[in-house]
């Protein structure tokens, strides 16, 4: 695959489908993505924070099989232009469950408890009942990426910043293959210690990870022992 933008030049106009994957010929692998603030090189990165209003929303009108589109109530936040542009949308639960849609265009609604429709990108499979089916609508999530924080996440683990990119602009992040990261101030990693994660220590930070229960392994050290507030070098398993 050739790409049109280069992998470490930024542009406000998009040059690529948000999300499109990019593997060298090496065999790294790259995500395209807008930043939501300016990044760091060498950190990691989540997806913007998730609102839950836009979960388990009630469908607001029957959609039946075959029509391309889901009207819901809102749930406590309006929607602005192109917010969930190639988004997903999923039938949470009840009558449609399962069925998964990319979102091809949406209303802007200025009421946070009003109607809003969601244009999909295939017909549905399945029948949705008024006030019965749940959905719930996610932002793409390479659309506004930040530095992943290091209170709560609050959304899911995206990616590496290749370089300062500016706030609101476009270009490429690593998911997948050796990259340098940031090291935090904690534990190091050691013999038989190699995997990593986010650490709560360091914004965008790594720290070792043993991958026990409900911890987020996101790649393992190439080095066998790493050094406090250092990049070292990571393969990433993001993708």
């Amino acid at each position: 695959m050739k790409i049109i933008q280069d992998l470490y030049t930024e542009t406000t106009v998009p040059q690529h489908k948000l999300g499109e994957l990019y593997i060298s010929p090496h065999g790294d692998k790259f995500r395209y993505a807008r930043a939501g603030a300016t990044l760091v090189t060498g950190n990691l990165l989540q997806e913007r924070a998730e609102v839950t209003n836009f979960r388990s929303m009630n469908v607001a009108a029957a959609a039946a099989i075959g029509d391309e589109e889901i009207t819901v109530d809102l749930g406590g936040t309006a929607v602005t232009a192109n917010q969930f542009s190639d988004g997903l949308i999923y039938v949470e639960s009840s009558t449609g469950i399962g069925q998964q849609f990319r979102i091809t265009g949406h209303d802007i609604q200025t009421g946070t408890t009003s109607e809003c429709t969601f244009q999909l990108d295939r017909p549905l499979k399945i029948a949705l009942v008024l006030d019965t089916s749940q959905v719930t609508v996610r932002n793409n999530p390479y659309n506004e990426v930040i530095q992943y924080p290091i209170t709560t996440q609050t959304g899911g683990a995206v990616g590496v910043a290749l370089y300062a990119m500016t706030d609101e602009y476009y270009g490429w992040i690593q998911t997948g293959g050796d990259v340098a990261m940031l090291w935090d101030t904690g534990t190091d990693s050691s013999n038989g210690v190699s995997g990593v994660g986010p650490s709560s220590a360091v914004a965008g930070s790594i720290k070792p990870q043993t991958g026990g229960e409900g911890g987020i392994v996101i790649g393992y050290s190439r080095e066998v022992a790493s050094a406090d507030s250092t990049m070292g070098l990571i393969h990433l398993t993001i993708d």
